[in-house]
């Protein structure tokens, strides 16, 4: 009895210590995450995995703009007016250096040379090519749509079956043995107390 009584003080010791432990590190993490997303709003800078779930919706306004018979052109000014982020801001430079003179085909393969992000260079030298070959657009951007999301799709997968794992350790280590002291303890008090 006295050795349940000091299995359970135990566990119940070890359940405080990793709730603690855990909800300080869960805390900095929102902390850290609310500071990264201010900054990054501020400053626009390079960020993979924001530039991978920002591709898609811009590749989608490109697409819906090109298949609404827009020109190139246009329909870069209109995905630039609609987005707000690096994507969208690195697209803008783009414009700028094009309505100060350079031609859209250099300044696309510039860019498909240049950008720190391989979804960028992808979508610019698929654009670039595109320009120069005089193949539809459109079927391009749908296509580099539907590639862009399955990846973000990959991507969210993956982490979410990270997060189900570490979701695991605490019903595994905590609840999963308080459950079972709490359904031996009847059967071990009956048992301690019929040999008495």
């Amino acid at each position: 009895m006295i050795a349940l009584l000091l299995l359970f003080l135990a566990a119940v010791l070890v359940c405080s210590l990793f709730v603690r432990t855990h909800h300080n590190v869960l805390v900095n993490r929102l902390n850290f995450r609310k500071l990264v997303k201010q900054s990054a709003s501020k400053t626009k800078k390079f960020d993979e995995v924001r530039v991978l779930l920002e591709i898609p919706d811009f590749a989608s306004v490109l697409w819906f703009a090109l298949s609404a018979g827009e020109s190139l052109d246009r329909s870069l000014r209109i995905a630039v007016s609609r987005g707000n982020g690096f994507v969208s801001s690195e697209f803008e430079k783009l414009i700028q250096r094009v309505d100060l003179g350079a031609l859209m085909q250099h300044e696309l393969e510039n860019l498909a040379a240049e950008s720190k992000s391989g979804q960028i260079r992808e979508l610019a030298a698929k654009l670039a090519v595109a320009l120069v070959n005089g193949t539809p657009m459109a079927d391009l951007l749908a296509e580099f749509v539907q590639s862009t999301n399955s990846e973000v799709r990959a991507i969210l997968l993956a982490k979410a079956g990270k997060n189900e794992t570490k979701m695991m350790i605490p019903m595994v280590f905590v609840i999963l043995p308080v459950t079972v002291m709490f359904a031996m303890y009847p059967s071990l008090a009956l048992i301690q107390n019929s040999f008495i």
